[in-house]
C-alpha cells in the first residue's frame, strides 16, 4: 500500500428503481440487503476515506447509514432516472459531498451496489494501481472464459457463424482449455478515477484508463433473478469475504427517579418490561445495552451498581472497573464469568453477582435443553437437513443424511452439574445409557454411572459431552489425550466455553474422522475474534460433520426473566444494605 495518505472518496450509487429486481439495491441476499456487501467491503477498505451512499430513496439511505455508510443527502429527481448517466450522478455526489465536509479529494471510486462478492483487497489492490501507474481511471475487469470471441457467433438467416474473422472457431470445435484470455468485460465492480479525471474531464475513464483484472468468482454483477441464486449460492459455500454487520445504534437512556443509588444496565431489557418496571421502582437508571466501552467508561464514575451483559464486546477489567468510584456491586445474569475481572473486584470490595452456584439457578433449564438439542444435531443432522430441503432435495439425498438412534446408546457426560444432570435425565428418558464424571459431586441417580475416571468415560461413550465450568483446571482440557481415549466415530458435544477444548485438537480428530461429527455452541475468544477467520467457523463452512451456533442455549425470554430476576434482588438487596 501506499505511504503516503491520500483523500479518496468511496460512492456507492443505487437508485430507487429497478425494472428487473425490484428494489434491487436493498433486496434480501442471503439475510442482508444486497448493497450492504458493498459497504462492508468498503468500510475494511484501508485505502478510503469517506464511504457515502447517494441515492433517491430515503429507505435505501437508511439501510446505508444502518450498515455504516454515510448518506446525509437524497439525489434530485432530474439526477433518478434510468437514463441518468453514471458520471453525471457521480459528479453530483462528489461535488455535494466535498461541500459537506470542506475538503477536495484526490481520488474517487464508484462501487456499485450489485457487486457483493468484490471484496476490500479489490478496491485496495485497485486502488493502489491508480496512485501507482497515475493513470486517470482503473476499472475492473474479468475474463470472459468460455464466453470467447472464438465461442461467440452470428445467427443469419437461420445460419450459425463465427462472429469475428479473427478468430474464427475451428471445424472440429474448440476446446476450453486452449480458450486463452484475450478477451475482458467490464465487472461493475470498480470504477477508481482521480478526481480531475471526474469532476474536470466530467468522465469516469479519462486517457489513461487501465485495467484491474478482478477473478470471476468475485465478479458475480447482480443483474437478474439468476445472479442472486448465485450469489446467495457462493456465499453459503464460503466463497464472500463481506460480512455485512448492522449498526447496533447505543440509545443511553438515564431515568432518575430521586433515588439514593444509580444502577447502569448493560444487559439487554428490552423484552422485559416487568422487569424495567421494578429497576426503576428502586433506583436511578442508566439503560445503555449496546453502549461503547468509551461511553461505559464515561457512565461508570456515577453509578453504585451495574447489571452487565453476559456476552459483552469487551473485557470488564482492572482498566475499565478502575473508572468506577462508587461502584458496590458488579453483577452479571449468567453462570460464566470469565468476562469479568474478578480478582480486582475483591480487591476493591466490589461485591460481584453470578447465577454460578445460587440454589435459583437450577430452575433455569434452557441451556441444558439447548445442549440436548445439540445431540440431536449432531447425531440426526438436523441443519443440514433443513437447509437441502429448502434446495428443493428430498428422500433422494437420504444416504447424505442418515444418522444414528439414541436409544441403546452411551451418552458421557463430563461434568455433573445443572447442565450435565438435566441431560443424563434428558438421556434416560430418550432410553439412553448414562455414565458421568465429576470428581467433586455424588451422582445418586440409579440411571448414571459414576465413573472414577474422565478415561473411563471416554472410553464407553458413543457421545462425549462437556458440561463444565471455565478455570485454570479445565481451559484446553478437552486435547488430542482426549480424543485418543474416545470411540472411533464418537460424537462431541460442547456447550461449555470455547476455552475447555482444544480446538486445533478437535479440528483434526473431526477431519481424520476420528470423531464423526460434533456440535458446539460456543469457541473460543469469542469477544474479540473476527468470527468468519476463526479456525472453527472456517472448518464448518466447508464439512458437514461440525455444526456451530452463536453462543445461544440459554437465550429465551423465560431463561432471561428468570435470570434478570434473581440479579435484581441481588442488586437490590446491597444497595439496600
Amino acid at each position: 500500500m501506499s505511504n503516503k495518505k491520500y483523500k479518496i472518496l468511496a460512492v456507492i450509487q443505487a437508485r430507487g428503481g429497478s425494472k428487473g429486481i425490484p428494489k434491487k439495491n436493498i433486496y434480501p441476499l442471503n439475510g442482508h440487503p444486497l448493497m450492504t456487501y458493498t459497504i462492508a467491503a468498503a468500510l475494511k477498505s484501508e485505502l478510503v476515506t469517506d464511504l457515502y451512499v447517494s441515492s433517491d430513496s430515503e429507505e435505501i439511505a437508511q439501510v446505508g447509514r444502518n450498515y455504516g455508510a454515510k448518506a446525509p443527502f437524497l439525489r434530485p429527481d432530474h439526477l433518478a432516472g434510468d437514463k441518468v448517466t453514471s458520471v453525471d450522478s457521480l459528479h453530483w455526489a462528489c461535488d455535494e459531498i466535498e461541500k459537506i465536509n470542506d475538503t477536495v479529494y484526490d481520488y474517487v471510486v464508484e462501487l456499485p451496489a450489485v457487486s457483493p462478492l468484490r471484496t476490500h483487497i479489490d478496491i485496495d489492490q485497485a486502488l493502489q494501481k491508480l496512485i501507482d501507474t497515475k493513470a486517470d481511471s482503473i476499472i475492473s475487469m474479468a475474463d470472459t472464459g468460455e464466453k470467447h470471441p472464438i465461442r461467440l457467433k452470428r445467427i443469419i438467416d437461420d445460419q450459425i457463424l463465427n462472429f469475428t474473422e479473427e478468430y474464427p472457431e475451428p471445424a472440429a470445435g474448440s476446446r476450453r482449455q486452449d480458450l486463452k484470455p484475450i478477451s475482458y468485460i467490464r465487472n461493475g465492480a470498480i470504477y477508481a478515477m482521480t478526481r480531475d479525471c471526474l469532476v474536470k474531464e466530467h468522465s469516469r475513464h479519462g486517457k489513461d484508463s487501465r485495467p484491474f483484472i478482478m477473478s470471476p468468482e468475485r465478479s458475480v454483477n447482480i443483474d437478474e433473478t439468476m445472479d442472486l441464486l448465485i450469489a446467495e449460492a457462493m456465499m453459503k459455500n464460503g466463497f464472500c469475504d463481506n460480512l455485512p454487520i448492522k449498526l447496533q445504534t447505543s440509545t443511553i437512556n438515564k431515568v432518575h427517579n430521586d433515588k439514593e443509588n444509580t444502577l447502569l444496565v448493560t444487559t439487554n431489557t428490552s423484552f422485559l418490561p416487568t422487569i424495567c418496571s421494578q429497576i426503576e421502582k428502586e433506583f436511578n437508571v442508566i439503560y445503555a445495552e449496546n453502549a461503547t466501552i468509551e461511553e461505559v467508561t464515561k457512565l461508570l464514575p456515577e453509578v453504585d451498581g451495574w447489571i452487565c451483559s453476559p456476552c459483552p464486546k469487551y473485557q470488564i477489567n482492572e482498566e475499565l472497573l478502575s473508572n468506577a468510584k462508587n461502584l458496590k456491586i458488579l453483577a452479571s445474569p449468567s453462570t460464566g464469568s470469565n468476562h469479568v475481572d474478578k480478582s480486582y473486584c475483591e480487591k476493591n470490595d466490589i461485591s460481584f453477582f453470578c447465577l454460578k452456584g445460587t440454589d435459583f439457578v437450577s430452575s433455569i433449564t434452557a441451556s441444558s435443553e439447548f445442549t440436548f438439542a445439540l445431540v440431536l444435531e449432531a447425531t440426526r443432522k438436523i441443519g443440514k437437513s433443513t437447509q437441502l430441503a429448502e434446495q428443493g432435495y428430498w428422500r433422494e439425498i437420504e444416504n447424505d443424511l442418515r444418522g444414528i438412534e439414541l436409544a441403546g446408546k452411551t451418552l458421557g457426560i463430563i461434568g455433573y452439574g445443572r447442565i450435565g444432570s438435566n441431560n443424563a435425565r434428558f438421556a434416560n428418558a430418550f432410553k439412553m445409557n448414562v455414565i458421568s464424571f465429576d470428581p467433586n459431586v455424588e451422582i445418586k441417580e440409579d440411571y448414571v454411572t459414576q465413573a472414577k475416571s474422565h478415561t473411563e468415560v471416554l472410553e464407553s461413550a458413543d457421545i462425549v459431552m462437556t458440561c463444565v465450568h471455565l478455570d485454570d483446571s479445565t481451559r484446553e482440557m478437552v486435547d488430542a489425550s482426549w480424543f485418543s481415549k474416545m470411540k472411533d466415530g464418537v460424537y462431541y458435544i460442547n456447550s461449555s466455553r470455547g476455552e475447555v477444548v482444544n480446538e486445533k485438537d478437535l479440528l483434526e480428530a473431526l477431519e481424520s474422522g476420528k470423531i464423526k461429527s460434533a456440535a458446539v455452541d460456543v469457541i473460543s475468544n469469542e469477544m474479540t475474534s473476527i468470527k468468519k477467520e476463526h479456525a472453527m467457523i472456517k472448518y464448518a463452512a466447508k464439512h458437514d460433520n461440525l455444526s456451530i451456533t452463536p453462543h445461544i442455549a440459554g437465550l429465551t425470554v423465560d431463561s432471561e426473566r428468570k435470570a434478570a430476576e434473581i440479579t435484581l434482588n441481588a442488586v437490590t438487596k446491597a444497595l439496600n444494605k
